[in-house]
């Protein structure tokens, strides 16, 4: 990362001089640090003086540091960033407003705006901030100074000391925020939250759970302070609250995104009417206190998620809406027989619309602590799926912790020939017990071999058993992604090799996380699950036999050529001639005869 020092009094400059940076006692140490030269008339590349460019530059220095940090999750990239968007902004006036604009974007805390006053600031055990002496007029100055940058995110502490600035009606210390997250909802704390909601705002988010009287009488007004908001989130409120979240639904003008338990009957009609709906969530309580809509048609929602504790609750709801989305994800909080799962199917093919459905993910929480989940009567039968063969356009299909043991080669058949545009299949990942299955390797050489488009599979299997010949066609190289879940595996080499004939471009490879005590069956002693560890073991092998492979091709292809010139050049097909310059019509009539 390079620093920045700042400049002295502009003189005519040459050029960028990169010198080894010394360490200041009580300073940071930099590996370089560049600074300007003042030896001849050469100035600042006039490039740097357009603001767009500047900008580009600072976003992205901030930009490449998130990303080292995502793929690393180490924080330091982040903070190299910063010194260097510090250094930037002290260079010269034209980077100055960019480096601010990127060091100042995301902050997910005020104490960072409050250390940059003349005050001492310190935080104490009990998690406030306090300074030494009383805010002052020149103090709010700074503030704002700093608080007018670009922060799209930002989430509250709750400092009682920010209501000694002077704040106008319809003003904000935060001027230009864009998201706000506001956790605190207790009375002396949430009023607070006027300092906070400038007309800009886009997205507020309610994540606490207690909705006290106050918090009732701001959704009120909310439409009045944020008139702009596109998104709004909250956990489910309890029913006396629920009422005051679906008078803002029916008053807000732009919002896109709604995710706030269930609306009221009143604003689930409102919503049809509403063509700035995209992304709506619904969260059903566990006691089925709410007031049921019928006749509900949103076409125009992209994005459905479904929050519910029991599948007939969901089924019920599905019953009374007509959705044309593109998306739909379903996340329910306990097993249901089989044949309630199948009904639940049922009547996705007829609330959803066949040709616009892309993206159905399907889940279940808390399935592998549930002592019923080995019952078999929640293993879904092999026609389970078949109501989802209505919908001639998915391309990802996502259902986790379902227990599958009648998925059989003929099954993957009817799938791959009712799904061949699919992008992403991730049928059945079982519970990570180990049960037989009747799907073996065939049936997903079959899959992948007729659906082209996929590059995520996600199947359980038993790899162990004897199947029918693949055929030598069966390839795809576009699945990077195979999901095994609580598949068994014996052997290694062979499973190995296979898997690298039917997915030569295979990259990663899911499996379910070992279970502490397996159990073979009644009466036997626990083993140790080494599934985990030895499907990994294949995708390692997998990768070095990739390699031998291409080494091998790339040998055998020069081994070729080098043959057949060589027997061109027996036969005289091939000479060698050396053109000398003056030389060049000669040398053509040489070539054409």
């Amino acid at each position: 990362m390079v620093h920045f020092s700042p400049l002295v009094p502009r003189r005519p400059v040459s050029n960028l001089t990169r010198q080894s940076a010394s360490i200041s006692p009580g300073r940071r140490p930099a590996r370089y640090v560049t600074y300007l030269t003042t030896d001849t008339n050469d100035i600042m590349h006039r490039c740097l003086y357009v603001p767009e460019i500047a900008r580009m530059i600072c976003g992205h220095v901030r930009q490449m540091a998130q990303i080292q940090e995502m793929q690393s999750d180490d924080p330091s990239p982040v903070y190299e960033a910063r010194w260097t968007l510090s250094g930037l902004a002290r260079t010269c006036k034209a980077l100055k407003d960019p480096a601010l604009d990127a060091l100042w974007t995301d902050l997910d805390s005020l104490y960072p705006l409050l250390t940059c006053l003349p005050v001492e600031v310190r935080r104490t055990s009990d998690g406030l901030i306090r300074v030494n002496r009383p805010l002052e007029p020149s103090d709010f100055d700074i503030f704002q100074g700093y608080a007018r940058r670009r922060a799209p995110f930002m989430s509250a502490d709750l400092l009682r000391l920010l209501s000694s600035f002077p704040c106008a009606p319809g003003s904000s210390l935060l001027p230009n925020l864009r998201v706000l997250s506001w956790p605190g909802d207790s009375d002396d704390v949430f009023p607070f939250i006027r300092f906070f909601l400038p007309p800009t705002l886009l997205c507020l988010n309610f994540p606490g759970e207690y909705w006290p009287a106050c918090k009732q009488t701001f959704m009120s007004f909310l439409h009045i302070h944020c008139p702009h908001l596109k998104e709004f989130s909250s956990t489910p409120p309890p029913p006396d609250a629920a009422d005051c979240i679906s008078d803002f639904i029916i008053k807000a003008e732009h919002l896109a995104s709604i995710d706030c338990g269930i609306p009221n009957e009143a604003a689930m009609k409102h919503l049809m009417s509403k063509s700035s709906i995209r992304y709506l969530t619904i969260g059903m309580p566990n006691d089925d206190q709410y007031e049921p809509a019928e006749d509900i048609n949103l076409p125009t929602i992209e994005k459905f998620s479904l929050h519910a504790h029991g599948l007939d609750q969901a089924t019920e709801f599905m019953q009374q809406i007509k959705l044309g989305s593109v998306s739909v994800d379903f996340l329910l909080g306990d097993i249901a027989p089989a044949p309630f799962v199948w009904g639940f199917f049922d009547q996705l093919s007829n609330s959803l619309d066949h040709d616009k459905l892309e993206i159905l993910k399907y889940s279940i929480e808390g399935i592998v602590d549930n002592p019923r989940a080995n019952q078999y009567i929640y293993e879904l039968e092999e026609n389970a799926l078949e109501p989802l063969f209505v919908f001639r356009n998915l391309v990802v299909v996502q259902l986790e912790n379902f227990r599958m043991p009648y998925l059989d080669d003929a099954m993957a058949v009817q799938i791959a020939d009712s799904s061949n545009s699919a992008q992403g299949q991730d049928w059945q990942t079982d519970t990570g017990q180990l049960r037989m299955s009747a799907l073996t390797l065939h049936g997903v050489g079959y899959i992948a071999a007729h659906c082209r488009k996929l590059h995520t599979l996600g199947l359980v299997f038993d790899p162990t058993d004897e199947c029918a010949m693949l055929k030598a066609e069966w390839t795809n190289e576009n699945i990077r992604i195979l999901d095994v879940g609580a598949s068994p595996i014996e052997n290694l080499v062979a499973i190995a090799a296979t898997l690298l004939f039917l997915m030569p471009g295979v990259k990663e490879l899911w499996t379910k996380p070992a279970l502490k005590n397996l159990s073979l069956g009644i009466g036997l002693m626990p083993v140790a699950d080494r599934r985990a560890e030895r499907w990994t073991l294949v995708l390692e092998m997998v990768t070095v036999f990739g390699s031998v492979r291409d080494g091998a091709k790339a040998d055998g292809r020069a081994q070729a050529r080098k043959d057949l010139l060589e027997e061109l050049a027996k036969e005289g097909f091939l000479t060698t001639m050396r053109i000398k310059r003056g030389q060049k019509e000669a040398s053509s009539e040489q070539a054409e005869s």
